[in-house]
């Protein structure tokens, strides 16, 4: 017998780690197969509507419309935003007598129509999560209660943690899954092989530091492992040119498949850019004159990128680390607010901000299941690669500032093998991959069975090199 049916038949679920922590969810109302299909109970849900509005011509609202339909504003109620539904000129909804686009109906005016507006002006202002505008949402939340987790190691000895969350389903629907995945390389540590003074290949840490060490030295005790799968730079002299990080450079990625709907752990930010056509948005303004700071997170001007933006002594030389720390300041305000050192409060909410205060990222403290008070339970992280040796073109790291949403730390001192115990927290954020649905989960876990992976493969590339005695780098041991 097939050993997931035996295992479905029986109700002998794996629990391999105790997790903790929360989910949440915001499902476009035009796009999410979840809120088409009805599958889940979304009465409880908070109502995010900017974008769809009443259809005069049909009469009607539109389909994806996530607002309420009838009454007008209650800024107590489970709605952000919303239309008002109109008449024709004969009081009643047929299209078939005219536009509706005459007098409210339900007890709305223009009074409702306003409280609407004020709603929709706050998220219209969000700077990094304007997607929010982009569809009608249903936020949902819920604490991490696991029926069932699944981890192990697999033959390219990376982490994988699975874990599932039962939801609550629609009337009448099928029992609802919510699972996500994380994968991690514990051995993250990317380096090079170079030939030393005597002729022989030697393998020494890229851009020459441990990248976990570096990452990790403000984590309180813990490694941090970015999940940064899929991020990309835009050359910033030319936004139709852009590169992807090498595998050699990633240390993670995460899935999640939540009711109908998969989901990919949002990768490392190198910019902030219009997903439309890839022009730079604005993200700080230049502490040094040199204009607005838009498009790539670049602490070093892209002109003279190894740090001369002209000669020491002549009109406009730049020292490149005052630049650098200028342009660091600026990323750290926006991002992070008030939590920055040297923060510039110009009275605009910091992205972390938006995702908490605005978007309802907090615990749910009074149990009401509305996103709208409590502990925060999202925070933006910033890598400045200062520690990175910069040179003279503007590919690789180094003169690149990055701002992270997902991650994993595993305490420090912990052995990652079969067998063992392993701790740690994680942040993920992700994004729908057929959908604009956003979904964030954060917490701990404590892996207690871990176990290797029976059904792996060997890596093609290191069979074929034993194979053909071609050991990486000759055989040189790792840094």
């Amino acid at each position: 017998m097939n050993i997931l049916l035996f295992a479905a038949l029986t109700g002998c679920a794996p629990n391999d780690a105790e997790v903790s922590g929360d989910w949440f969810v915001w499902l476009a109302a035009g796009s999410s197969t979840t809120i088409d299909r009805e599958a889940l109970d979304i009465s409880k849900a908070t109502h995010f509507e900017c974008k769809n509005k009443w259809d005069a011509k049909l009469c009607a609202f539109e389909p994806a419309y996530a607002g309420p339909k009838t009454g007008g504003y209650n800024p107590n109620d489970n709605y952000i935003g919303g239309d008002c539904a109109r008449m024709n000129d004969a009081g009643n909804f047929d299209p078939a007598e005219g536009a509706c686009d005459g007098d409210y109906a339900d007890s709305c005016n223009e009074e409702d129509m306003e409280g609407f507006a004020a709603e929709c002006a706050e998220l219209e202002a969000l700077n990094r999560n304007s997607w929010i505008v982009d569809d009608g949402f249903y936020g949902l939340s819920g604490e991490m209660d696991p029926w069932r987790s699944e981890a192990l190691i697999n033959s390219e000895g990376d982490l994988q943690l699975t874990v599932h969350v039962e939801l609550e389903e629609a009337d009448g629907a099928d029992a609802q899954d919510f699972r996500f995945h994380f994968s991690i390389d514990p051995g993250f540590a990317p380096d090079v092989c170079l030939e030393n003074e005597d002729g022989d290949t030697v393998r020494e840490f890229q851009d020459g530091s441990n990248w976990i060490h570096e990452w990790s030295e403000d984590e309180d005790g813990n490694q941090i492992f970015y999940l940064n799968a899929g991020a990309f730079q835009i050359d910033p002299n030319d936004a139709e040119n852009s590169w992807y990080l090498s595998d050699d450079m990633v240390s993670g990625y995460g899935f999640s498949k939540f009711a109908e709907e998969e989901f990919s752990s949002e990768p490392t930010a190198y910019g902030h850019y219009n997903p439309a056509d890839s022009s730079g948005l604005k993200w700080g303004s230049d502490a040094l004159g040199l204009g607005d700071l838009t498009g790539g997170f670049l602490g070093v001007s892209s002109i003279g990128h190894a740090g001369e933006v002209s000669e020491a002594g002549n009109f406009g030389y730049v020292d490149w680390y005052e630049q650098y720390t200028a342009n660091f300041d600026q990323l750290c305000s926006t991002v992070l607010g008030a939590a920055c050192e040297n923060y510039d409060d110009d009275g605009v909410i910091s992205w972390q901000e938006e995702m908490t205060t605005v978007l309802g990222a907090v615990t749910d403290s009074n149990t009401n299941g509305l996103l709208d008070e409590g502990e925060a339970r999202f925070e933006h992280k910033i890598e400045t690669n200062m520690w990175r040796p910069i040179d003279g073109t503007v590919s690789g790291l180094d003169g690149w500032m990055e701002v992270h949403s997902s991650w994993i730390r595993l305490q420090t001192g912990q052995t990652v093998a079969p067998g063992e115990n392993v701790k740690g927290d994680y942040q993920i954020f992700y994004s729908g991959q057929e959908s604009g649905s956003r979904l964030l989960v954060r917490g701990e876990f404590e892996i207690t069975e871990l176990d290797m992976d029976r059904w792996g493969y060997d890596r093609l590339e290191d069979v074929k090199r034993e194979e053909n005695g071609t050991p990486y780098c000759g055989g040189a041991e790792a840094p």
